[in-house]
């Protein structure tokens, strides 16, 4: 949806697009895409509510009996450097990326919001409990996919119907 509203691809020209407005702040649509994406964000982190395949409360997950000591800190690392790197895109892609009041550069600005989504995923995953795979397989399929077509359907007539006034 971004893309669509931007008219490219690219991250520097979607990030410009957003000088008035960021993409999350859009009226229905830019919030029900962004809370989409959150929650993808979420379900990609392989982080409660999500962490369907490797829970950590499990008797027996694989990279614990397998990795301890440096091994595991540093494969535990990577999952948060993931985790980090995403709330990079969705900082990029719905929040304006580096753009802010002028009294702070603009890698400040990106790297706020980047802390601000990681203590939003941090603060998700303390809170919830952790779904069954039903109830990920019906929330994905009966909720999340049909909202995400309704928000591209919506966002694609939009731009075919305000082409002009760009």
């Amino acid at each position: 949806m971004p893309a669509l509203f931007a008219g490219s691809f690219r991250l520097v020209d979607i990030v410009e697009a957003q000088r008035g407005l960021w993409f999350a702040g859009y009226p229905v649509v830019g919030q029900i895409a962004f809370l989409v994406f959150f929650v993808a964000m979420l379900a990609e982190s392989n982080k409660s509510p999500f962490d369907l395949i490797e829970a950590e409360s499990e008797l027996i997950s694989a990279y614990n009996v397998e990795y301890s000591g440096m091994k595991f800190a540093l494969f535990y690392a990577g999952e948060y450097a993931h985790t980090f790197a995403i709330s990079g895109l969705a900082a990029t892609v719905f929040l304006g990326g580096y753009l802010g009041p002028s009294f702070l550069p603009g890698a400040v600005w990106l790297l706020l919001k980047m802390l601000a989504l990681f203590g939003l995923v941090l603060w998700v995953r303390w809170s919830f409990l952790r779904l069954r795979i039903d109830q990920a397989l019906q929330l994905n399929w009966k909720v999340l996919f049909p909202l995400s077509l309704a928000t591209l359907v919506v966002a694609g007539y939009w731009v075919v119907t305000h082409a002009g006034a760009r």
